[in-house]
């Protein structure tokens, strides 16, 4: 549960932006009854900036004051913040910014600091002479607070403001260095937002970083779900590209930060899911989607993702295009399920009109490959299930109601044969990522008969809907249940 930036609890308990009818500690316990009331497991909760003390004022869109303290303001959480994770017993991710000028840090401890010249003068910043030492003490100053992530943002102000972060050959490197090892030594894993390219590139060399922000501020632009550009970059040294948290709901969310409404959820959400990071809806009580929310998700709140991230598609960066790369919003991505020969596909077309359809490439698959109905197509919003029988021309999938296209391509197994082809389909319509690795550890092909065994992963007071399409039945589905009283797998056999 995300309240960063555009979502309802950013600096915001209910009664419109920058308002406090209540206190956040006051709040927060009825937010978590709510989403447990109707059964959405939440399993790590995000705090904004609104929670600590800072030298100026926080402007809507979320720069201001730098940190001078990285604890609760006695306004927002006044027992502490132990206090508060006894009362939500989630695990948590919290946000930071760039250190203050004038902190406790500086004013109260013996480390040295590096600073700019002018405290809280636009985005003023510091950072430790010795990060190493410095961070090894910072992070063994949040104990019960129940925290598992560290997000460091404003991480180009940080760079900006310090002079000897652009002149000191290893001070830069250092810092994130220091960041991970102290973070590492304690147990927390560390999210960059807002950095610099070659705070990226260092990223791969750091594996407690584990996820990067690769979307805007949910609050900023309407392309800030768009990450499959930057999902490149992330992907290729080893890092999760987290997309913003976002309303579920097309509701007007009044009382909040942002009051949307979010006229396109599933995008929005589709989007978190096949990014393989958190997802991070920010809806206030009242407002949250719980079915579109948990298509996303296991009934233990585990995200059913693909096994790399979303990508923009290849084709993008070709010439003839008829849009930039940057604003060609045309993904793709795979599960690659132990059992079945090649993956399956996902595929996402924001703009189909401009597209003018499928096409083999785009997918990495040649015409010989996907010819004569040797991968079926899934419309995940229709639920239709057709043959790619022609591949040499675009094949032509309808939009959804949002007016993109996501649909599964799914390879036919004994294609050919006189039994007649098989295509797994996995959680048909029931989850965004249908045919998930998490869900399905194998799937086999029975010997001389077109039917599966399927290895299904499920917890308890689960019920987990398999479902394949049959070339014997003119591609239509069938579909059995897999019931799960404890936690655990089962092998289900279809049709």
């Amino acid at each position: 549960f995300w309240t960063d930036n555009g979502g309802y609890y950013h600096y915001s308990t209910g009664n419109g932006p920058m308002n406090y009818s209540v206190s956040y500690e006051e709040l927060l316990p009825k937010v978590k009854q709510y989403h447990d009331e109707f059964g959405v497991p939440f399993r790590h909760w995000q705090f904004d900036s609104w929670f600590y003390p800072k030298d100026g004022d926080v402007a809507p869109g979320g720069g201001g004051g730098a940190v001078t303290n990285w604890t609760s303001l006695p306004d927002v959480f006044p027992s502490g913040m132990a206090s508060i994770q006894d009362k939500l017993q989630v695990d948590m991710v919290m946000h930071n910014r760039q250190w203050s000028v004038v902190s406790d840090y500086i004013k109260n401890l013996a480390f040295e600091w590096y600073t700019s010249d002018q405290p809280g003068a636009g985005g003023a910043a510091a950072v430790p002479v010795d990060p190493e030492a410095f961070f090894a003490y910072f992070f063994q100053q949040q104990k019960g607070w129940g925290l598992t992530m560290y997000e460091q943002d404003w991480m180009v102000t940080e760079y900006n403001q310090v002079a000897q972060l652009q002149t000191n050959l290893t001070l830069a490197d250092l810092w994130l260095e220091g960041m991970e090892e102290g973070a590492s030594a304690a147990g927390v894993s560390i999210q960059y937002c807002m950095p610099y390219p070659h705070d990226v590139l260092k990223a791969a060399w750091l594996p407690g970083v584990t996820n990067i922000r690769a979307s805007d501020d949910y609050f900023h632009g309407e392309d800030q779900w768009a990450i499959g550009g930057a999902a490149l970059l992330y992907d290729a040294v080893g890092v999760l590209p987290f997309k913003d948290g976002f309303y579920s709901s097309t509701e007007v969310q009044v009382g909040g930060q942002n009051e949307g409404p979010e006229t396109h959820p599933d995008r929005e959400i589709i989007m978190a899911t096949l990014s393989t990071a958190m997802v991070g809806p920010m809806d206030g009580i009242g407002f949250l989607n719980v079915s579109r929310v948990m298509k996303s998700c296991r009934f233990d709140g585990i995200v059913l993702k693909p096994d790399r991230p979303q990508k923009t598609v290849e084709t993008c960066f070709r010439s003839g295009q008829s849009r930039s790369p940057e604003k060609c919003y045309v993904f793709e991505t795979i599960s690659a399920l132990k059992g079945i020969p090649n993956p399956i596909h996902y595929f996402f077309d924001n703009d189909p009109d401009l597209t003018g359809g499928l096409i083999p490439d785009m997918l990495r698959l040649t015409e010989t490959e996907v010819g004569a109905g040797k991968y079926v197509v899934f419309n995940w919003y229709s639920g239709n299930v057709e043959t790619w029988e022609e591949s040499e021309r675009p094949l032509i999938i309808s939009p959804g109601y949002e007016g993109h296209v996501y649909a599964i391509v799914s390879p036919v197994l004994n294609w050919g044969l006189p039994t007649g082809g098989i295509a797994f389909l996995g959680e048909y319509q029931s989850k965004y990522v249908p045919c998930s690795s998490i869900r399905f550890p194998r799937v086999d092909l029975l010997p001389g008969v077109s039917r599966l065994a399927v290895v299904v992963a499920g917890v308890a007071n689960e019920t987990v809907k398999v479902c394949v399409a049959t070339e014997a039945a003119g591609w239509s589905v069938s579909c059995e249940n897999a019931s799960f009283d404890e936690d655990g797998t089962k092998v289900v056999r279809l049709p």
